[in-house]
């Protein structure tokens, strides 16, 4: 059984985050700490394997290589890798470029011309970017987010979405699904799943 705590800086044991939503409410909104916990577990798994690769090889030599004390990770910590990797992905995603570039005026084309996407794939993409980011004023009590005018505007920008695009979205993001004018209800669904709440209308395609 592997262990399944880390110690924090203050000295307390806490669960390792093991998702990536585990991951994101540990170290979101920023890059730093996340970063900094990546490279050390794959440093270590790095000279795990070496080590490893050495030994097999039979040209492993103490005095030339060092005492082999780093250990493999275990099964949880390669899970943790797995998703502070894919936390790292997803905050490199140029999505504040985007939103730079169009208030700057780049037109919907030269944007998916950029991502090499189509314009009707990188509206939906921008829309559901910012929905979480309007989405974040709720969880962070107003710290952290996209207002409502700056949503308002992003709306705008974003125009009328192609429902074949939003769809293909929704079948592989997570998305948000906000029942009323006003946002109240909003909640989130996993990738293709339905809206058991609101069955008779499309959901609002959102998400991160």
């Amino acid at each position: 059984m592997t262990d399944q705590t880390n110690t924090g800086s203050e000295g307390q044991d806490q669960p390792r985050p093991v998702t990536y939503d585990q991951v994101a409410q540990r170290y979101g909104p920023g890059r730093h700490e996340a970063r900094e916990r990546y490279d050390e577990l794959s440093g270590r798994e790095h000279l795990a394997r070496a080590y490893a690769t050495l030994q097999a090889r039979g040209e492993y030599d103490p005095a030339k290589h060092g005492t082999r004390d780093t250990e493999p990770l275990a099964t949880d910590e390669h899970l943790e890798l797995l998703a502070i990797g894919e936390y790292l992905a997803r905050s490199y995603k140029p999505s504040f470029e985007v939103h730079r570039s169009l208030r700057a005026g780049a037109t919907w084309r030269q944007v998916a011309e950029a991502l090499d996407t189509d314009e009707a794939m990188a509206r939906v993409a921008y829309r559901a970017w910012a929905d979480g980011q309007h989405d974040m004023l709720n969880w962070t009590e107003g710290r952290l987010g996209m207002s409502d005018a700056e949503y308002a505007e992003v709306n705008e920008r974003a125009g009328e979405l192609d429902p074949g695009a939003a769809k293909a979205y929704a079948a592989t993001h997570r998305v948000l699904c906000a029942h009323a004018d006003d946002g109240q209800g909003a909640h989130w669904l996993g990738p293709g799943e339905k809206c058991a709440r609101q069955a008779a209308e499309p959901e609002i395609e959102a998400g991160q």
